[in-house]
């Protein structure tokens, strides 16, 4: 938290959270579309502060993050502890000796191109410590590392096509079909990827050679003649549980087939003895018994419903797997899982420290006053008001979920132009998300690599800039034709 200064700024805006809950009165935007006051009822007060705080950390869809970014970093000790992995890392580096331009590319291409499509969020972080030891290992420095990773992540929800967890909610709520201004969403992408590339054509690379404490998750430099096969063959089956299991079929595809064979799996329930202890005694027969459904429990989701906290089982498993494949002993694995662990504590915590920004800007509700204040600025819609609004409420509202149910309804009071609004949306929120500091995506990916915040404003502020300029003539654009 020293390194980067993080934990600081995220505490100066939860105080200036405090600070405009005595200026700005709270009001919500009921369905009629004109503003309800609501005065000064939910001005934070000190016992008040420790409340929230402590709330958020309390809030299920948080704590799933961290408990995810804890999983992979348990995974990861044990890839470390293979003797394989590392080994893996630095062959592919040095086969890549004169081509890594192209690697940064075709790696950055594809986090891209898998978040604007599928959107899996933070998810996608199992593989990200994998392709960022490489980056390292081939010179590049940690910025680049992490634009070329993190960042791609954010260049995927900019242009983001039919992915639901962006596009999928912005046109939920704004009651329009899957294929809403699909075509600049891939203009949007195609241009905005290519500045990204762009930036990293410039990126410099230098001969220092990649040093454990410059990489996290790196593992142990030692010799083994273990092979790497089940690396690969778990890493691929958890890519293809994560795209099984994460993408959302029915809203996206209009495919039922995982919910309807889920129901029949978990429903199925042939006639087996039973043999109960109950408080009236011993009862023993034959009953219908839904016995896949009890043994995997009532809690497990259909392919196409799965989370944060169903991907952090699999990755549980697959350090276990691992730990057996490569003949560790159970306390072994385990302590390695825990020094895995332990190494993105702090991402981990810092992630759930960012979403207490909206927890706090959520259960106070003065940013409609302040959304409210600007878009009145001028009578009709309004770009460039509009495109304020959307990066204020972003940066306070951190998640795309929460930016559509705090920000946009104000917006879209102003016009009914969904491909407008739905370009500006995700486009100024994906923005937004790559210079804030209360980004999640970007807090971890800063914490993990142990980036100063300074330090990646000094370095990319060039392609942000870019970045803003280009999302608002597409928008501009797509409002004149």
């Amino acid at each position: 938290m020293k390194k980067t200064g993080l934990f600081k700024i995220i505490t100066f805006i939860l105080l200036g959270i405090v600070v405009l809950t005595w200026i700005f009165s709270a009001s919500y935007l009921p369905a009629s579309g004109e503003i309800a006051e609501m005065g000064f009822e939910y001005k934070i007060g000190f016992f008040d502060f420790f409340q929230l705080l402590f709330g958020s950390f309390s809030f299920a869809y948080f704590t799933q993050i961290a408990i995810l970014i804890l999983s992979v970093g348990a995974l990861y000790g044990v890839l470390g502890k293979t003797g394989v992995y590392r080994a893996w890392v630095e062959k592919i580096a040095n086969n890549m000796k004169g081509k890594e331009l192209i690697f940064l590319i075709i790696a950055s291409f594809l986090i891209a191109i898998i978040s604007s499509v599928f959107d899996y969020g933070f998810s996608l972080f199992i593989f990200l410590p994998f392709i960022i030891s490489i980056i390292l290992a081939m010179g590049y420095d940690k910025v680049t590392a992490c634009i070329a990773t993190f960042g791609s992540m954010l260049i995927g929800t900019i242009g983001s096509t039919i992915g639901y967890a962006t596009s999928g909610v912005i046109n939920n709520v704004l009651g329009a079909s899957l294929n809403n201004a699909i075509i600049y969403k891939i203009v949007l992408f195609v241009l905005a990827y290519a500045l990204l590339v762009f930036f990293l054509y410039k990126a410099k690379r230098t001969k220092k050679v990649n040093r454990d404490e410059e990489d996290l998750l790196l593992g142990e430099k030692v010799n083994s003649k273990h092979s790497i096969l089940p690396i690969i063959i778990v890493f691929s089956l958890v890519f293809v549980l994560l795209v099984l299991g994460c993408t959302n079929w029915e809203q996206t595809f209009g495919l039922t087939f995982f919910t309807d064979l889920h129901t029949k799996i978990t429903e199925f329930a042939p006639k087996l003895p039973f043999f109960h202890i109950t408080t009236n005694g011993f009862e023993y027969g034959m009953e219908e018994t839904a016995i896949f459904g009890q043994l995997f429990g009532k809690s497990i989701a259909a392919f196409g419903s799965w989370s944060y906290g169903e991907m952090a089982v699999v990755s549980i498993i697959a350090a276990l797997i691992l730990g057996l494949c490569y003949k560790m002993k159970l306390k072994d694995t385990f302590a390695n899982m825990y020094e895995g662990a332990k190494k993105v504590l702090i991402p981990a915590l810092l992630v759930i420290f960012v979403y207490t920004v909206i927890y706090f800007a959520g259960n106070t509700m003065f940013f409609t006053t302040i959304e409210y204040s600007i878009l009145k600025l001028t009578s009709k819609f309004n770009i460039l008001t509009s495109a304020i609004s959307m990066m204020l409420g972003s940066a306070l509202n951190v998640d795309m979920i929460y930016v559509v149910n705090y920000v946009l309804p104000s917006i879209m009071a102003k016009t009914d132009n969904a491909v407008v609004v739905g370009l500006l949306a995700q486009g100024f929120y994906g923005v937004t998300m790559l210079v804030v500091p209360t980004s999640a995506v970007l807090v971890l990916g800063l914490s993990y690599l142990g980036i100063s915040y300074k330090d990646w404003i000094k370095n990319t502020w060039k392609l942000l800039l870019a970045l803003l300029a280009l999302v608002l003539i597409v928008t501009i654009v797509a409002m004149i034709i």
